[in-house]
């Protein structure tokens, strides 16, 4: 079995919109100016990596959720694609920081507290009305 993947925009109201793997490969991983309409904003990006039968989807195997900041002229806004790399670094153990609060007397420190904070910010939680819009586009509507 071979797999798959297919990239939507979520946006705001729920509604998703199909992103074509050129786009995105020109958009993420060439840092091209990719994504002009959507210039100086934040988006949703779902990523749905499937198993294929037939060529069609069959099975999910992962889906994923993350927020770009797209700059003025439509590429990826670098900086902030670093930080969040960075951040999960650091929450699974490979960064600067272990994420476990030291013992500097009567100091309390949060920082691990506001980095989870900030990551749940740059992979937000798929919402159920988003996620059963991309399910309808990937499988068709279900058979009564």
């Amino acid at each position: 079995m071979s797999t798959g993947y297919r990239n939507f925009v979520v946006h705001d109201d729920q509604t998703i919109e199909p992103m074509s793997q050129k786009t995105f490969t020109a958009f993420f991983f060439r840092n091209e100016p990719a994504l002009p309409q959507f210039a100086n904003q934040a988006i949703n990006l779902a990523t749905v990596f499937y198993r294929l039968k037939n060529r069609k989807p069959e099975q999910i195997i992962q889906l994923e959720n993350q927020r770009f900041h797209v700059t003025a002229d439509g590429s990826l806004d670098q900086d902030r694609i670093n930080e969040a790399i960075l951040l999960k670094m650091n929450r699974a153990g490979w960064g600067s920081s272990s994420g476990a609060p030291t013992n500097q007397g009567p100091v309390i420190d949060a920082s691990a507290r506001f980095d989870e904070r900030r990551l749940a910010q740059y992979y937000p939680q798929l919402s159920g009305p988003a996620l059963g819009r991309i399910l309808q586009a990937l499988f068709g509507r279900a058979s009564n």
